[in-house]
Parts: C-alpha cells; sequence; structure tokens
C-alpha cells in the first residue's frame, strides 16, 4: 500500500505542465474554440427561429385574401404558421364551393406537417369534403380510417359524427345509433355530445311503429347512459 502511493506521487512530481501543454495544448485550445462556436451558433439560430416565428405570425395576422395567405406559405414553407395559412385557405376555398382546391389544400397539411395538430383535423377536413359531395361511401370510409387509427384521437368523436351522418344517408339507421350512442358515453363534456343527443333521439322516433296508441305516442327509449336530459322531439302527426 505505501509502495503505491509512493509511486503515485513520484508519477505526479514528474509531471511537467509545460510539457503537456506543449503536446496537447493545441488540440485542447482547438476543442474548447469549436464548442465556444457551436454554442454561438446555437444561441443565433434559436434567436433567428423565434424572430421567423414572430414575423410569420405577424404576416399571417394581417393575411386577408387568397394570395397573402399563399404568399405567408411559400416564405414560411416548413413554419407551423403555414399549416395554419393552408388551413385558411382551404376554409375560403371551400366557403366559395371550391372543393378540388379545398382537398388540395388539406392534403398538403397532412402531407406537409404530419405532426401539426391541424393535420388530424385536416383529415376530417377531407372526409367531409367527399360527404359534401355526395360521395357517402368514400367518405364513410375515411372516416373509419381515421377512427380506427386513433380512437382516442381529440377528432375522432368529430369522425365518428361524420360517419354516424353517413350511415345515415345509407340507411343504415342501426349503425348510426350505436356510433352517437359512443359519443353520448363519452360525456356532456364533448362538443359533439348536444348534436349526437338530438340525431339518436330522432332515429329513436323514426324506430317507433307508425301507428300507435295516443297514450303511448310519446318514445319511451330511454337516453344512454350519461345522456343529458333533454325534452324529446315532437312526433310528427
Amino acid at each position: 500500500m505505501a509502495r503505491d502511493a509512493q509511486d503515485e506521487l513520484r508519477i505526479t512530481n514528474q509531471f511537467n505542465f509545460e510539457v503537456f501543454w506543449a503536446e496537447h495544448g493545441k488540440r485542447i485550445t482547438t476543442a474548447v474554440v469549436a464548442i465556444g462556436i457551436l454554442g454561438f451558433v446555437l444561441l443565433y439560430w434559436q434567436h433567428q427561429s423565434s424572430q421567423q416565428g414572430e414575423q410569420a405570425a405577424d404576416r399571417l395576422a394581417h393575411a386577408t385574401d387568397l394570395a397573402s395567405l399563399e404568399q405567408v406559405t411559400r416564405d414560411y414553407p416548413k413554419s407551423p404558421v403555414a399549416a395554419e395559412a393552408l388551413s385558411r385557405l382551404a376554409d375560403v376555398y371551400y366557403r366559395n364551393g371550391k372543393y378540388a382546391e379545398t382537398a388540395s389544400t388539406y392534403e398538403r397539411i397532412a402531407r406537409d406537417f404530419p405532426t401539426h395538430p391541424l393535420a388530424e383535423s385536416a383529415k376530417v377536413s377531407l372526409a367531409g369534403i367527399l360527404e359534401a359531395q355526395g360521395n357517402l361511401e368514400g367518405a364513410s370510409t375515411q372516416y373509419s380510417q381515421i377512427i380506427n387509427s386513433g380512437p382516442n384521437s381529440y377528432v375522432a368523436n368529430a369522425a365518428k359524427m361524420g360517419l354516424a351522418r353517413c350511415l345515415e344517408g345509407q340507411g343504415r339507421k342501426k349503425e348510426a345509433r350505436q356510433l352517437y350512442e359512443e359519443i353520448l358515453a363519452s360525456g356532456q363534456n364533448s362538443p359533439w355530445f348536444s348534436q349526437a343527443y338530438l340525431q339518436w333521439v330522432v332515429l329513436n322516433r323514426d324506430a317507433l311503429p307508425e301507428k300507435v296508441e295516443e297514450s303511448s305516442a310519446k318514445p319511451t327509449t330511454t337516453p344512454p347512459q350519461g345522456a343529458l336530459q333533454l325534452p324529446s322531439l315532437p312526433s310528427t302527426p
């Protein structure tokens, strides 16, 4: 043990800093300078990104027409602001009945910004376009894919509502009713709750026999557990 301590002391005494620095100083200095430059570059990049983000947001806030919105997407193609500009573009196209342009714009969002929250809503909107054009089969397929790929997604209930509407239009009312019940089961905090409940009531009212006694004219179907106790819709004469 004492011998080991003596060996360590001998090595320490023999260490010559000047010799060590002459041999390794240049490499150490180069490494330190490189780390410093890298740190400066990262800080500069963060500053530029923050500044660019602010500029992009300001440009988007003042974009009021198709041309200015398109310009934002060209000037900031990788920025999240571009996805928001595309979403606004699609909305303008849709309101003007330009369904082809609307669909291609939503496709750009889903393709170019797959991790952006708007990507999921863009997929629902694409299905909605098919539904608006009367392509209930194609819309049903799209809605089903969205539901199956993300049953817990924030757009799942929106896709279920769309699929239920398509099923109603195809005469598949029992399946549509089941989807409305799934939405109701998710609770009253869902933005689709009231609409799903009203559609559920209508489907159950339509399912009643056409000829019933006056005492049983009102629907007696019990709402799903957790459903809001809204008044039943009036029966059709």
